[in-house]
């Protein structure tokens, strides 16, 4: 499971990565800290033909339908569960679903981490891209959050798919990373409002190449 990530590059190379959906990133937003769960990320998504929006995001999912129960009291404890969605089933499942067809984003980010055999968390990079972008799926929710509080939330979550060799070998626990895009003609295919089913867009979610990704180890 991945559990944290960051955009700290420069407002520069953002622009310039952005440069082909001509959108841009307000200055208080870059660069970022690490992005933990609960978090506000960055996200880009197709909003009409030829149009995007770039906005900030809590991460982790919360579908529109949800509503506090005996067993997930509140809507932050729910979120928490939700960071990660598996992409060989995400058209599946509840809560992503009914997202999968029309809701679908990419969370910017420079690296992501997993936690180490050695302890601590390995910080991984992709050899050749300051910038890259995490499939994901968004939604809006507003209501209860559990606490007798109105809250209007928009959120993400980011897809997964198995681990590469090189993640396989430094990662515990479960081995899975980061579904990973990079080049525009990617981003726009699975962001796209047309392509709807999961067969259209599933060559999509295979893992990134391990010799073109770098792993260094994060003190604990």
């Amino acid at each position: 499971m991945c559990h944290r990530f960051n955009l700290t590059t420069s407002q520069e190379m953002v622009a310039t990565f952005l440069k082909s959906f001509s959108v841009t990133v307000p200055p208080a937003l870059l660069p970022s800290k690490d992005y933990y769960p609960i978090c506000e990320v960055l996200t880009l998504r197709m909003i009409g033909e030829n149009e995007w929006t770039i906005e900030p995001r809590s991460w982790g999912f919360l579908p529109r339908n949800w509503k506090p129960s005996d067993k997930v009291r509140t809507r932050k404890s729910f979120q928490r569960g939700k960071i990660n969605a598996r992409s060989e089933t995400v058209d599946q499942t509840w809560p992503w679903k009914l997202a999968f067809p029309a809701q679908r984003c990419v969370l910017l980010a420079s690296c992501f981490y997993e936690p180490s055999r050695n302890g601590g968390d390995n910080r991984y990079r992709l050899l050749g891209h300051d910038v890259f972008c995490i499939a994901g799926l968004w939604d809006h929710y507003e209501g209860n959050n559990g606490k007798g509080e109105r809250e209007s939330v928009n959120n993400c979550v980011m897809l997964t798919t198995d681990a590469n060799a090189l993640v396989a070998s430094t990662r515990k626990g479960r081995m899975r990373q980061p579904v990973l895009l990079t080049e525009a003609t990617e981003i726009e295919r699975y962001c796209s409002l047309e392509l709807t089913e999961h067969d259209r867009i599933a060559n999509l979610f295979t893992p990134w190449p391990d010799d073109q990704m770098q792993c260094a180890a994060d003190s604990p």
